[in-house]
């Protein structure tokens, strides 16, 4: 090799090692400072030198490529990167690439480039540890609070039986009859309230998509929503609300993927939270129609709307609007999990005349030919 070449090799901080017939090799190259703290046996001798003794992942390197050596090529050979620790106990990488130049078997060894980033790499390697370690801790406390919540339906579903007990056998004196009334009516907000948070956590642990489902099986959204509307229309009525479901008269039934019992819970989340933020003389409208692959579902309210920086984030778990109404978060989060874990699509949009307008859609189950029944993925 010349000494021109030499030099430029020297000066891009390369270890350039020409090997002999013996199989050792010597250093043509000035030694570069990195590898004289590797191995410090190359600041006294520049030949006669063994990297295989030194470095034991380059003596593997040249055990399997022992052929290479034999007669001059064009082909060139590459180690791949591998780590050293230095005397002071930090890692290095290094690399090395066995090469022909003028007919001169050479060895070379270098910092690879990408050496520079390896503090990012390490970093990021410290902060998937971290992520990790907090997902546990996470999943830890999530499954503490499950336990709290299940533990605590218990005893309530004790005091509200005994409180039924005091009504129904008309055991207290008539002065008590309106804070008996207020003990059940919390008592029944509770478990609505522990219902919530449990039913969220087992549709968080268990696939929604049903993997099958015929035709005949798969609820009726339009009837779903007209059981909802019936079971809160005594709740609009006390508030002077008017709630309508549109376009009842269609015939065609509007079948999509899911379970009939938890698409009326979606509705009832959406259309008593329209009721809950609407004002006397107002209406709620439910709208239910086709459209093509799906089934499409609007609840609209005439109330203030919501805010532009809360829509973001308005079907995150825990979400609550600025007045805090006195729920957990959890009815839109429901929703969203429910409504997405059937392949369908759930969004907010500001009422064309004012108001709030929750939507989903829900894709239509489809049959194949051989009859067996089977959903539409989209």
């Amino acid at each position: 090799m010349s000494a021109i070449l030499a030099r430029l090799f020297s000066d891009l901080d390369i270890a350039v090692l020409e090997r002999a017939k013996d199989g050792t090799f010597s250093m043509l190259s000035g030694t570069p400072p990195w590898l004289k703290n590797l191995w410090p046996a190359t600041e006294s001798s520049s030949e006669g030198l063994n990297p295989g003794d030194v470095f034991y992942f380059l003596e593997d390197f040249l055990d399997r490529n022992e052929d290479f050596w034999r007669a001059p090529t064009n082909d060139r050979r590459a180690s791949g990167v591998w780590t050293e620790n230095t005397p002071d106990g930090k890692e290095q990488l290094l690399e090395a690439t066995a090469i022909y130049i003028e007919d001169t078997p050479l060895l070379l060894i270098r910092i690879p480039h990408h050496q520079q980033v390896w503090p990012i790499f390490q970093q990021a390697r410290e902060q998937r540890l971290e992520y990790e370690q907090l997902i546990d801790e996470i999943n830890k406390r999530e499954v503490l609070l499950h336990c709290i919540v299940h533990d605590l339906s218990n005893p309530l579903a004790s005091i509200k039986g005994s409180l039924n007990l005091l009504q129904s056998e008309d055991m207290v004196e008539s002065d008590g009859d309106e804070l008996l009334s207020i003990g059940l009516r919390q008592a029944a907000k509770m478990q609505n309230l522990i219902r919530s948070i449990l039913t969220t956590f087992a549709n968080e642990v268990r696939p929604l998509v049903p993997t099958l489902i015929g035709t005949d099986i798969a609820p009726d959204l339009r009837s779903c929503a007209q059981e909802v509307v019936k079971s809160l229309q005594a709740t609009a009525s006390l508030k002077g609300i008017q709630v309508q479901l549109t376009d009842t008269t269609a015939t065609s039934p509007f079948k999509v993927v899911g379970e009939a019992e938890r698409l009326e819970r979606v509705l009832y989340n959406l259309l008593a939270n329209a009721i809950r933020h609407s004002a006397n003389g107002q209406t709620v409208s439910v709208d239910v129609f086709d459209d093509g692959e799906f089934i499409h579902a609007n609840v609209t309210d005439q109330g203030a709307g919501v805010p532009e920086d809360l829509i973001e984030g308005l079907f995150d778990r825990f979400s609550q609007g600025k007045d805090k109404t006195g729920q957990v978060g959890l009815g839109l989060y429901f929703c969203k999990i429910t409504i997405e874990g059937w392949g369908g699509t759930i969004g907010y949009a500001h009422g064309e005349s004012g108001g709030a307008r929750f939507w989903f859609r829900l894709p239509k189950p489809v049959e194949h030919e051989d009859t067996t029944p089977e959903i539409q993925h989209t």
